[in-house]
């Protein structure tokens, strides 16, 4: 089939899917694979059923292009994208794997794939090797971002500031590496260092719970009890899941305001929580204490 005629049927699926005709497109490209074996057909088709939910029949006609491309890289890289799209995060690193050594681009997917599945040594492993590679991309910023945040979790915060900094070439202003440069700099007790990053974080997306939270955490052991009994009430009110942890410091923060009556209803919803949180039982055992005196 010559390529006019390819492009012909490529702009009338196009057509029909955009008038909502998908099965008219299916049976185009269908067409248009048996006769061509183009592969970018073969990628559209998969996208189509994609789009449509069915995954399982993208994921069919990915596996039929590979055994017919005997593992092609452009292939075999796009087949582990849809995958990791998907949340297929083990198929994607098996389907990857094999070349990881011809593209660097495989190193990322993989390293990603390791991360959603709280795999972070194996994941730093791999988002290490991707930075170390030839490749020049901006991923590489990507992957300091997601080494600040795998480091992060494995408690080595220097390292985790070092990717943190570097990362802010290019996302200086995503709330996400604002929130973990707050984070590590709270763990390293550095709490003044914090105060510029989490305000940046709560201005981006105040929204979210664990930015509200570590607001209350930093302002706190800043001692600055009004503004961290204003960032946990945030914090509460937008997580539907309230740790004990965050009840207690809450409490906290209204002793250490003389709002002893509140202090009071936070440490048992604390209690609530978990009857054995040793905070909770020694400050509301304090605030008993002190009521009778």
């Amino acid at each position: 089939m010559d390529e006019e005629r390819i492009k012909f049927k490529l702009k009338l699926a196009s057509a029909f899917i955009s008038e909502g005709k998908n099965l008219h497109a299916i049976q185009i490209y269908k067409y248009l694979i048996e006769e061509t074996g183009k592969e970018e057909i073969y990628f559209q088709l998969a996208e189509l059923y994609e789009d449509m939910g069915f995954i399982e029949a993208g994921k069919n006609i990915l596996d039929d292009l590979l055994r017919l491309k005997n593992g092609n890289d452009d292939a075999t890289l796009f087949f582990g994208q849809y995958l990791l799209r998907n949340s297929r995060w083990f198929e994607s690193i098996e389907i990857l794997s094999g070349i990881s050594e011809s593209t660097p681009a495989a190193l990322f997917l993989i390293a990603y794939s390791y991360m959603m599945l709280s795999e972070f040594e194996l994941s730093k492993e791999f988002f290490t090797n991707y930075i170390n590679s030839n490749e020049n991309s901006e991923l590489k910023q990507e992957a300091n971002l997601y080494l600040a945040k795998i480091e992060y979790e494995l408690r080595n915060y220097d390292s985790a500031l070092n990717y943190a900094t570097n990362a802010q070439y290019l996302y200086s202003d995503f709330w996400e590496l604002n929130l973990i440069l707050a984070k590590v700099y709270y763990n390293l007790n550095m709490f003044s260092h914090a105060i510029n990053p989490i305000q940046k974080a709560l201005k981006l997306n105040p929204k979210d719970a664990a930015v509200q939270e570590f607001a209350g955490k930093i302002y706190f052991n800043l001692q600055d009890y009004r503004k961290a009994e204003k960032f946990f009430s945030e914090s509460i009110e937008l997580n539907p899941e309230v740790s004990a942890e965050i009840y207690t410091l809450l409490a906290k923060s209204f002793v250490k305001q003389r709002k002893i009556d509140e202090a009071g209803l936070f440490f048992e919803l604390a209690l609530q929580i978990d009857p054995a949180y040793q905070p909770a039982i020694a400050g509301k055992g304090d605030l008993i204490k002190n009521k009778k005196l």
